[in-house]
């Protein structure tokens, strides 16, 4: 059976479709077979996988369907969950108008948030909607467990010892940082600013791009191990996913 993870919030530009190109990426990387539903009608996804294909970047484990009709959604599951290792559900920002039918079918939820107030009061109606929601069903077990993902961090943050402010962020941007920590306990592993995610968006899949530019001229090869570690990273944010590795805070840090 496929593993279902659903990317939601209410807030559009939190980073839902980077993060859900991004796990595609580590899916695929792993050698397992991917799909991804597009339920956003602006369908960024679809359009990322269609011009992705049409430069010859195409990949066989990774597919993508779009729809905006919540029968759909069951019905794609269902076709997929014996073909499939991974299926990545990704919806449309500035609302929760899926959010019971992701529910139903995910098996994590995930929440991108940035480090801003607003993405901060968004995630905290996303979560009231969580808690609401385990007091609506009669299983309460039976609701899939929710992270927050931090998005959009600055990669100094990766190697942050606790005692300095990290390079990119203010005294007020690393206070705040805290403050949602403390208040939503994220995943440890973040989705830090890169310009390999920004390829990605361009150009295909993160395996791809490591592939050309192993293959590639002597500036080509240049890059290789840059996506070597941003593959490497959405590898550990997928095991964050699946093991629901939460940040702590010791003592304010």
């Amino acid at each position: 059976m496929a593993i279902v993870l659903g990317l939601m919030s209410k807030k559009g530009g939190a980073g839902k479709s980077p993060l859900t190109k991004l796990l595609a990426s580590a899916v695929v990387f792993s050698n397992r077979r991917c799909l991804v539903i597009d339920l956003d009608p602006n369908e960024d996804i679809l359009g990322w996988w269609t011009r992705t294909n049409e430069q010859g970047n195409r990949d066989d484990r990774l597919a993508v369907r779009a729809t905006v009709d919540a029968d759909d959604l069951f019905e794609l599951v269902e076709q997929h969950d014996d073909k499939v290792d991974f299926i990545l559900v990704d919806t449309k920002g500035e609302g929760a108008d899926w959010a019971d039918n992701l529910a139903s079918v995910a098996d994590v939820l995930l929440v991108p948030c940035l480090n801003s107030k607003s993405d901060a009061l968004r995630t905290r109606e996303t979560l009231q909607w969580y808690a609401d929601l385990k007091d609506r069903v009669e299983d309460q077990a039976s609701v899939p467990p929710l992270h927050v993902v931090m998005t959009r961090m600055p990669t100094s943050l990766l190697s942050y010892d606790g005692n300095t402010t990290p390079k990119g962020m203010t005294a007020n941007d690393l206070t705040r940082f805290k403050e949602l920590v403390k208040e939503f306990r994220p995943l440890r592993s973040i989705v830090p600013e890169r310009s390999q995610y920004r390829d990605m968006d361009e150009r295909g899949l993160l395996g791809t791009l490591l592939d050309q530019a192993r293959n590639g001229g002597w500036q080509e090869k240049g890059q290789a191990l840059h996506y070597e570690s941003a593959l490497a990273h959405a590898t550990d944010l997928m095991n964050s996913i699946l093991r629901g590795d939460k940040m702590e805070t010791f003592n304010g840090t």
